[in-house]
């Protein structure tokens, strides 16, 4: 069997088939992780890959893209300074009506006009001007996140463009990841109302200690004591 080109499912046509319950042997998603990078920390910059056209993007291409991205930030960024998500899932199943192709090959690839088919595939189906992937960071970075946002877009059935702004980071202390081997070990959030508390409760500790050790110091014995 030939493989079909992407362009025959790059349009979105009739209702969209996720019913996956009444369904049976559809090819899993080559989608692996849909968040990657430092996950514990939060990042006051935002760029955002944007689709310019409605359109269909099948699970494949969506990985593609991921990879492309996600090797160009570990490379030029490092795994700690950035959050990359990937928004959209391939829900919509691809049903494609199998025939044979090739000499001699007529007769075979005769069939029932319009047939239902079987699964293919899943894609998923996106709005213009809907974000597909985002990228959370710091400034300094600005422009390795654009140029691997811009490679990730040529893997896509539609044009896009990179669209960026800025965040309000919450007053949340979070201390600095630890990597472990391959993986990143989230560090605890602290808030400022918590950790001034702490401070506030060692700072009357060590009042409390210092005259307890005066009282100790009184109490020893003088010289010449009673015989």
């Amino acid at each position: 069997m030939v493989r079909k080109p992407a362009k025959m499912y790059r349009n979105i046509s009739k209702k969209a088939y996720t019913r996956r319950k009444y369904m049976g042997g559809v090819p899993g998603s080559k989608i692996v992780q849909f968040e990657m990078g430092n996950l514990s920390q939060e990042f006051p910059t935002e760029v955002d890959l944007v689709v310019e056209e409605a359109c269909q993007i099948r699970h494949s291409a969506l990985e593609a893209a991921r990879i492309t991205a996600n090797r160009r930030l570990m490379k030029d960024v490092g795994r700690s300074n950035f959050h990359f998500k990937v928004r959209v899932f391939p829900h919509h199943v691809l049903r494609e009506n199998k025939q044979a192709t090739g000499a001699g090959a007529d007769r075979v690839s005769e069939g029932m006009r319009l047939a239902f088919g079987k699964a293919v595939g899943t894609a998923a189906r996106v709005e213009a001007g809907q974000k597909l992937m985002t990228v959370y960071s710091t400034p300094q970075y600005l422009e390795k996140i654009k140029d691997a946002l811009n490679h990730a877009g040529y893997k896509l059935p539609s044009p896009s463009h990179l669209k960026t702004s800025v965040l309000k980071v919450s007053g949340k202390i979070i201390a600095a990841p630890k990597l472990v081997g391959e993986k990143i070990v989230a560090a605890p959030v602290v808030t400022e109302e918590a950790a001034a508390e702490v401070a506030k409760g060692a700072k009357d500790a060590g009042k409390a200690a210092a005259p307890a050790k005066d009282e100790k110091k009184g109490a020893a014995p003088s010289k010449g004591g009673k015989k």
